[in-house]
């Protein structure tokens, strides 16, 4: 595994957590009850895991692409990098609305709102790295400076911890309680 494995694996996982979470702002936009900490975990999350170790990770490979003058397309990187920027302002003002939510007891629509902006940019941009970026890179950047890259990534990751684990437990929290059969009381969690 190279490192655009490494990153392509990391937005699979990713792209597991927005699909759990765009089932939850469902759930709210259909009346359900949805907890607004388990929003708050997910805020939290975007900023942890997808800024500060995945995005970290990207900015090395974009770094590497500059410096190896890759033939990119005009605005390609300033794209995706403030892209970056937007998805960090935006996980933030979904914390900021999951908390509100929380102590206050308020509606939960600006919470659901800023959910969804943060999906609908997370998932445009994560498309943009896929089809463009990382097939430039795997054609033309040498074997020898993937690995390197991924000696760089493990260094980050060892800094925020595996985002894999992060996205089962945020899997765990999100996952709906459901009861074991019919008539019975006590409940277990779905996955």
């Amino acid at each position: 595994m190279d490192a655009l494995d490494v990153l392509s694996q990391e937005h699979r996982q990713i792209q597991h957590v927005l699909d759990v979470l765009a089932q939850a702002v469902e759930r709210g936009r259909q009346g359900e009850f949805v907890s607004a900490s388990l929003f708050l975990r997910a805020a939290n999350f975007f900023r942890t895991y997808v800024d500060g170790s995945h995005h970290a990770k990207e900015m090395v490979l974009f770094q590497t692409m500059l410096v190896h003058r890759l033939p990119l397309l005009p605005g390609l990187l300033s794209q995706v990098t403030g892209e970056h920027g937007a998805g960090s302002e935006q996980a933030l003002t979904l914390q900021h609305a999951a908390e509100a939510t929380l102590r206050e007891g308020a509606d939960p629509t600006p919470m659901l709102d800023a959910a969804e902006a943060y999906l609908q940019l997370q998932r445009g941009h994560t498309a943009a790295e896929e089809t463009q970026v990382f097939p430039l890179a795997r054609r033309l950047l040498p074997a020898a400076v993937l690995e390197r890259m991924r000696t760089r990534f493990a260094r980050i990751e060892a800094s925020h911890g595996p985002l894999g684990e992060a996205v089962e437990a945020l899997e765990r929290a999100f996952a709906p309680v459901r009861p074991l059969w019919p008539g019975m009381t006590g409940s277990v969690r779905s996955f």
